[in-house]
């Protein structure tokens, strides 16, 4: 298995999102935090360690889930195993071929961290709406949720900039090389 520290980081800010988010939303509503656990009894790195580590883990999860509902559901597999395997081709045969692929990584990569980040602000906007609904509720924790609400719509377009970045990519590829 390849792995690398990009997995690691391409996980954790979607996990590390959400959980600062409850962090952010515990420290507002102090005495949860404190009648639940303790903060100052845990050691800072004790805390770091732990915050990074399951954020990793969590984070992981929020990307299988925003690669099952942004990629896996919305795309017919027969079509895009075809178009995939045609582009792939493409960039096998094309003399700049490894170009054409680290420009492609990227601009993919961008698009699978941007869907899980919004997945992740989603879950946290709702996390927290629920929370404040059930629990606790202030100015402070309604301008958490307006701020988690701007995140999300940012974190969208930026997506679907990024998205549609590609497809004009992939799209210019092929034209080029059905011209050639």
């Amino acid at each position: 298995m390849n792995f690398e520290t990009k997995h690691l980081i391409r996980w954790g800010i979607p996990g590390w999102t959400f959980l600062g988010t409850l962090t952010i939303y515990f420290y507002i509503k102090e005495s949860v935090l404190n009648s639940a656990f303790s903060i100052s009894k845990i050691p800072a790195f004790m805390f770091t360690a732990i915050f990074v580590g399951v954020g990793i883990i969590i984070g992981h999860l929020i990307h299988q889930i925003s690669m099952l509902f942004g990629f896996v559901i919305w795309n017919k597999w027969s079509d895009y195993f075809e178009k995939e395997f045609k582009f792939d081709q493409i960039i096998m045969e094309d003399e700049k071929g490894k170009e054409v692929q680290r420009i492609y990584s990227y601009r993919l990569g961008n698009v699978h961290a941007l869907r899980s980040l919004n997945i992740s602000l989603i879950i946290a906007l709702v996390a927290t709406v629920v929370l404040s609904i059930t629990m606790y509720f202030s100015s402070k924790v309604l301008l958490l949720i307006v701020i988690l609400f701007l995140l999300v719509v940012i974190t969208f377009i930026n997506y679907l900039y990024f998205k549609k970045n590609l497809e004009f990519f992939i799209m210019k590829i092929e034209s080029t090389n059905n011209n050639n």
